[in-house]
């Protein structure tokens, strides 16, 4: 059974850490069963974050916020426009920009989830 996984992120001006943490989660290994789908709320950057992500990572769904968001209403809306497009996730996963992930957090994660 595939499990769907909703990422959510919000960034303002961090284009290194946000390309950064990015990085550590397409690297982290993944579970067979888990299908991921990234919503990153770019807040209004203007040092480049929102062109460099849909670049680099394309499949990511990139949404402008106006930005006066901030991170908890940037994160609100990460969550809306996800919702909007599958309201059937099995999970939701808020990930700051300024995390990096470890190459078995991921697995590690949904097995102590499956374990308990």
């Amino acid at each position: 059974m595939k499990i769907t996984v909703g990422v959510l992120l919000t960034c303002h001006n961090r284009k290194d850490k946000t390309l950064a943490c990015l990085a550590s989660f397409y690297e982290a290994i993944k579970p067979n069963n888990l299908h991921f789908e990234i919503f990153l709320v770019d807040d209004g950057s203007i040092d480049g974050t929102a062109s460099s992500v849909a670049i680099e990572y394309p499949t990511v769904n990139l949404i402008n916020g106006t930005g006066n968001l901030f991170w908890n209403q940037g994160m609100r809306l990460a969550w809306i426009k996800a919702l909007e497009n599958n309201l059937n996730y099995d999970f939701f996963l808020w990930l700051n920009d300024d995390c990096f992930m470890f190459k078995d957090a991921l697995s590690h994660l949904f097995n102590c989830f499956n374990e308990y």
